[in-house]
């Protein structure tokens, strides 16, 4: 992927919890399964494979929730954003 000018930077909704992405995504994805499904409530949820060197949390405390924690599920624990996933 080219074009992008890192470091990319996220929030959830309430802002509570950010994100910094410092570098290129190994790979980009749309999963169709049904868990992504209900989770972004649309046909499909939109995922970046980032280098675990090149993602930080920089600022709030994710918690993993979710119907299986063992997927990783990381979510902000005021507005309940799917913030990441670290399986």
């Amino acid at each position: 992927m080219t074009g992008l000018n890192l470091p990319l930077h996220g929030a959830c909704r309430c802002g509570r919890v950010t994100i910094r992405i410092s570098a290129p995504p190994l790979i980009t994805m749309a999963c169709h399964c049904t868990g992504c499904q209900r989770m972004s409530g649309s046909a499909y949820s939109l995922s970046a494979a980032i280098p675990t060197e090149g993602f930080a949390v920089v600022e709030g405390e994710p918690v993993v929730a979710g119907a299986n924690t063992e997927a990783g599920h990381h979510f902000c624990p005021d507005c309940m954003t799917w913030m990441f996933t670290r399986p």
